[in-house]
């Protein structure tokens, strides 16, 4: 079992009021971590799990080829009846998953159902000019100048991770993460930082700290694109602060940061860059390498609303996401991949996207013939045309492209009932 105490120092309280925290703390974290062990395999979907628009269809989202999804079941299976499984599970799309609101939904539920191993990928998106989630705040000292690959247009581009790249020249710089949830102010414990950015000599050196807990994170395991820290102690911020230590350093460069604990469990990494296509992450040169880092069980692409605005040809796309998803695998063999469907959406915000079926039929097409899972919400939440029902319902956002905060809690709690039944599914096949 890790060491889990928690801060503030003991001069703060008294001896037996911090003995007794401390111990309530690790009695907490002890029944979180093997709290699998007394659940039943099969995962109930409770009422606050579904939805309540008719359009939607609630009954009929399933995961297309579960059956191939066998060894990530297999890996929730025995989380949930016997603990110590880490399963990270990557979500890669546009501004439908860059807000996080859809992905939020899953991986809470997720994390709920079988553990929480962590909040995983973190960007500092607003410093980069964009908007992001709001589960997690960040503070700077520095002038950082930031791009995404999206708007760089060049064959090959040099991002990594989170699709974000931002750098500084000041070789003082810091950037402070704190897991601090804006709309519910609940602030999530880590204990492994993992930064990622590709190496070079003009890189400034890194520290890695903590000023609350006063603690430097010690580094584990590094590579040219990714270096993973550990506290000895859980903290709920973390500071990177930039060390000049040759005179040929000159930049410090972040491609995206990983958070976790050490407990078993669920890690939920989204990663979203608004205006993003298939083709914008295949040209990103750094982009499936450290995908890899992640480790991921699963891989989920979720796009083709940008692809549909612009009415691509079916052909260029089909083989946009064979690039993808081939980089991905050859970066990550033993991951899985599932394919979405975008919902419905207007054309430009002005009227119905006559691109949306030709784009969705050419993402169905492609998981089929690869045999990878699909979950198609375009057709489960009423196909062509069916926008006017997300909008009537108050589910999408002014421009009539993207959904509101309820459009997309709705998308990942049907996101989530399909894997999970799946999974179920899986569960009662392995019962005698």
């Amino acid at each position: 079992m890790p060491n889990f105490l928690l801060p503030p120092p003991a001069s703060q309280y008294p001896s037996q009021r911090l003995r007794i925290l401390v111990s309530l703390a690790l009695m907490v974290l002890c029944i979180s971590q093997c709290q699998s062990q007394f659940r039943p395999p099969e995962v109930e979907i409770t009422e606050s799990d579904t939805v309540g628009y008719a359009f939607l269809q609630q009954e009929e989202h399933v995961v297309e080829n579960a059956s191939y999804l066998e060894p990530l079941f297999k890996k929730l299976y025995l989380q949930r009846v016997q603990g110590g499984q880490k399963i990270n599970i990557v979500q890669i799309g546009d501004s439908h998953i860059l807000g996080n609101y859809l992905s939020r939904e899953v991986r809470e539920r997720l994390q709920r159902a079988f553990g929480d191993a962590g909040r995983g990928l973190v960007f500092p998106y607003k410093l980069a000019g964009s908007n992001g989630p709001r589960d997690f705040l960040v503070e700077t000292n520095a002038r950082w100048n930031g791009a995404n690959c999206q708007r760089d247009i060049s064959p090959s581009t040099s991002f990594g991770v989170s699709g974000f790249k931002l750098e500084t020249y000041n070789p003082k710089g810091e950037l402070t993460f704190r897991l601090r949830d804006t709309a519910t102010s609940e602030t999530r414990l880590f204990t492994k930082i993992t930064i990622f950015q590709h190496r070079t000599p003009l890189q400034y050196e890194v520290e890695v700290r903590d000023d609350i807990t006063n603690q430097v994170a010690q580094i584990y395991v590094q590579d040219e694109y990714a270096r993973s820290y550990y506290f000895d102690r859980p903290v709920g911020q973390v500071t990177i602060a930039a060390k000049k230590t040759d005179a040929k350093q000159k930049v410090l460069t972040l491609d995206g940061v990983e958070l976790e604990n050490e407990l078993s469990g669920i890690v939920f990494h989204s990663i979203g860059v608004n205006g993003a296509k298939f083709q914008d992450y295949v040209r990103a040169e750094y982009f499936a390498k450290q995908v890899a880092r992640l480790q991921p069980d699963l891989i989920i692409l979720s796009m083709g609303t940008n692809e549909a605005q612009g009415h691509t040809e079916p052909s260029y796309m089909y083989r946009t996401m064979r690039d993808l998803t081939d980089n991905l695998l050859k970066e990550s063999p033993q991951a899985l991949i599932m394919l979405t469907t975008p919902a419905d959406s207007y054309l430009k915000g002005k009227s119905f996207n006559p691109h949306m079926p030709d784009m969705s039929g050419v993402i169905r097409k492609f998981a089929r013939e690869k045999g990878y899972a699909m979950w198609d919400l375009f057709n489960f939440t009423g196909g062509a045309n069916s926008a006017a029902n997300w909008k009537s319902s108050g589910l999408m956002s002014s421009d009539s492209v993207h959904y509101s905060k309820a459009g997309y809690a709705a998308q990942g709690k049907l996101l989530y009932q399909s894997i999970v039944k799946g999974y179920n599914e899986y569960v009662l096949s392995k019962q005698p």
